[in-house]
């Protein structure tokens, strides 16, 4: 049902998001508005009764915690069906099959398999005897120190700055510190976390385990507009910013320098933390980071999941010299600390070479994938970074993100649309993520690319109704 009904502040009282509620929830009660009838856009809202969008959008988080509403991605909030319960979310994606058997994954941007599983197989049977009162007992923590060193040294790069045992907080993958950092830094009943308009749905999920609201800010070629960013701080007195400033995910692109420089001024003004996802960082590049432009706000969250294992489940927090005690204890308070088999495995494959031959296997086969892309879809000039594992292709006049991945399905071919990546209202451009690393064998993986070349050579000429 998609007949236009708008909500009213006609309840009045000094708090405007809880009249809005009960003008919605008076709405569904006398049966103006039904289960899934889908509600205006939160800006559209905001333009007309002439409040925030951050007010509009509190109002409908609050109701869809309340089950009265259900957000979905990409298209909007409705009226919740009472009768049918929301399915989880998909955290992880499962590829189906083809008709042929077979199901070519360029959605999931997972590590390259580089035979790692072997080498870590065989590192296990060289781990040390246990001594005694091993295995009995919770992690110390300090018994962790040694692979906060290595590590340490391993994310150190000139743009973060040294990074010593004491700034690293060791979690289980980068999701895990996400929320990890959430719990920590957010206050309030319904704190605000802003993120770019397209962004990593982790981020999502992490603000909704928290209760928190998250909200996109536009971006262009250079990274978040200053002056999106500085209105959502003022109108949602937003404490966090979530980020992606060296690979950002989906678009692959890198905040420029002088754009990070605004971003800190901001944030600094408006005293917002910055969490910054470092996680597909490959190089040591030498642009500052937040953690080194803004150490007394900033945090950066990164893992081995792209580069050695995600099976490890090893992420960490790097934290700016005497900063890392508060996601320290909220890590130890939520699960005392990481196992030790996975701290010893971890240890053994950084300091024995195994990690680095890995990575570096690892980022020899998303170059030469990389090139593949380039070259086979050299038309439709997709836009790749050396050392990101994806590309983001902007699609040609006739195709449709939804068809386009639907289409490819069809023959075999698995792409993540533009839309998954969009948040709650928000709107997604005509484009999707292609990784490159989702098949073992580079055969498998020119036979998807060349398959998604031929649907956007002959985009559809029917148009549905």
């Amino acid at each position: 049902m998609d007949t236009i009904w708008w909500p009213s502040l006609d309840e009045g009282g000094p708090v405007k998001h809880q009249a809005l509620k009960r003008s919605i929830q008076q709405a569904i009660g006398t049966g103006a508005i039904a289960p899934g009838h889908r509600l205006p856009p939160v800006r559209e809202v905001a333009w007309r009764l002439g409040v925030t969008p951050g007010t509009v959008a509190r109002a409908y988080k609050d109701l869809v915690d309340q089950e009265v509403l259900r957000a979905v991605v990409g298209r909007g909030t409705f009226v919740a069906e009472p009768d049918i319960p929301a399915p989880l979310p998909a955290l992880l994606d499962t590829a189906g099959f083809a008709a042929d058997g077979r199901m070519l994954n360029l959605r999931t941007a997972q590590v390259a398999d580089v035979g790692q599983g072997r080498m870590l197989h065989d590192l296990l049977k060289t781990l040390p005897d246990p001594a005694p009162g091993a295995y009995v007992s919770y992690p110390d923590p300090e018994a962790d120190a040694g692979l906060r060193a290595a590590l340490g040294e391993w994310f150190a790069a000139p743009a973060h700055g040294p990074v010593t045992a004491e700034d690293v907080v060791l979690t289980s993958g980068a999701q895990h510190g996400m929320v990890v950092l959430l719990q920590a830094l957010l206050h309030g009943p319904r704190p605000v976390v802003l993120t770019e308009e397209l962004a990593y749905p982790g981020f999502r999920h992490a603000a909704a385990l928290v209760r928190a609201e998250i909200q996109g800010v536009a971006f262009d070629e250079e990274g978040l507009l200053p002056d999106a960013l500085e209105r959502a701080c003022r109108e949602t007195g937003a404490q966090l910013l979530c980020t992606s400033a060296e690979a950002h995910n989906p678009t692959t692109i890198r905040t420029s320098p002088a754009r990070r420089a605004q971003i800190v001024s901001i944030a600094r003004e408006y005293n917002m933390q910055i969490i910054d996802d470092d996680c597909f960082r490959s190089d040591a590049g030498e642009d500052a980071s937040y953690r080194r432009l803004a150490p007394e706000r900033s945090w950066v969250v990164t893992t081995l999941s792209k580069t050695l294992s995600p099976d490890l489940r090893l992420g960490a927090i790097l934290s700016s010299p005497g900063r890392a005690a508060l996601p320290r204890v909220a890590a130890q308070q939520q699960f005392f600390g990481l196992s030790r088999p996975t701290v010893m495995l971890a240890e053994a494959a950084l300091a024995s070479g195994v990690a680095a031959r890995v990575r570096d296997a690892v980022l020899e086969v998303q170059s030469r994938r990389l090139a593949i892309l380039r070259d086979r879809l050299a038309p439709w000039q997709p836009r790749t970074r050396e050392g990101v594992p994806f590309a983001w292709l902007d699609l040609p006049r006739g195709w449709r993100p939804s068809s386009l991945s639907r289409a490819a399905e069809a023959e075999g071919v698995r792409l993540k649309p533009a839309d998954e990546f969009a948040l709650i209202d928000g709107r997604a451009p005509s484009a999707v993520r292609i990784a490159v690393t989702g098949l073992r064998e580079d055969a498998a993986f020119v036979a998807a690319i060349d398959r998604l070349a031929a649907l956007l050579s002959s985009p559809p000429h029917v148009m549905e109704v």
